[in-house]
């Protein structure tokens, strides 16, 4: 079930991402923080964190059930950060330690 509400988190952080990229930014650079041409796997877990830290109320390091719009599992920062790693991982085809855009723009899996 912890999937489920990184999951969740993921949409959001999706969702707020690709609405800033529609407005001229491109998906890529947004994430690619220090504009690089890759995506370092700090960049990915601080980009896609956002989610998590905007519905961690108390900012405790918890969303608890309480602080999800639509209920889910506890979810630590901690157990977000493993699965962003864990996606990260996946995506970086060739393991350079880094997403180019055609791997980060792919379908993950």
């Amino acid at each position: 079930m912890k999937s489920v509400a990184a999951a969740a988190l993921l949409a959001l952080a999706l969702s707020t991402t690709t609405a800033s990229a529609q407005s001229g930014a491109s998906y890529f650079d947004i994430v690619d923080l220090d504009h690089d041409g890759r995506i370092s796997l700090d960049e990915y877990i601080e980009r896609f964190s956002y989610a998590f830290r905007q519905m961690d109320k108390n900012r405790d390091g918890v969303v608890d059930e309480y602080e999800q719009e639509v209920p889910g599992p506890r979810l630590t920062l901690a157990q977000l950060h493993a699965q962003l790693t864990a996606q990260f991982h996946r995506q970086d085809k060739n393991h350079d330690g880094s997403l180019s855009p055609r791997e980060f723009l792919a379908p993950p899996g």
